[in-house]
């Protein structure tokens, strides 16, 4: 079962109804003091959606720093300490060590291979995975 524990959160506008959207990964809006949907795996988030807006400018909670739940798209199964970062609809996928790859969680649960899931991931700010710094897959595991 996912689970959440009090993290560092902020409000923010909702860009529309994003009440089906709840645990997906958040982005600034081109409006100031909005968020948007993650909709690039390149997408930079800002954090994790943890309530249901139900229209444009309602409250976006937004959990940046913390242990949330976390909606995947589980292309190949997750397991505790893979990293995660955004996909093209907003939940997380599993991340490689591959160069400039978007990272900003890590799995506390496991996934199998099925869309939808929701697990318990670390979540913090996001940063590049990059091999061209000599980041190896070794200096990012969990203890």
């Amino acid at each position: 079962m996912a689970t959440e524990y009090a993290g560092i959160s902020r409000t923010y506008g909702a860009d529309e109804d994003r009440s089906t959207k709840q645990f997906f990964k958040f982005k600034h809006h081109s409006t100031a003091g909005q968020v948007t949907l993650c909709s690039a795996i390149t997408d930079f988030p800002v954090g994790t959606l943890q309530n249901k807006p139900a229209a444009a400018g309602r409250a976006a909670e937004i959990m940046m720093i913390g242990w949330s739940k976390v909606e995947v798209e589980a292309t190949s199964d997750i397991a505790i300490g893979d990293k995660l970062g955004p996909h093209t609809d907003g939940r997380l996928i599993k991340k490689s060590v591959a160069d400039n790859d978007v990272v900003n969680a890590i799995a506390e649960a496991a996934a199998t291979s099925v869309t939808g899931d929701i697990i318990t991931a670390m979540v913090f700010p996001a940063s590049w995975v990059t091999v061209a710094y000599g980041v190896s897959a070794e200096d990012l595991r969990v203890p």
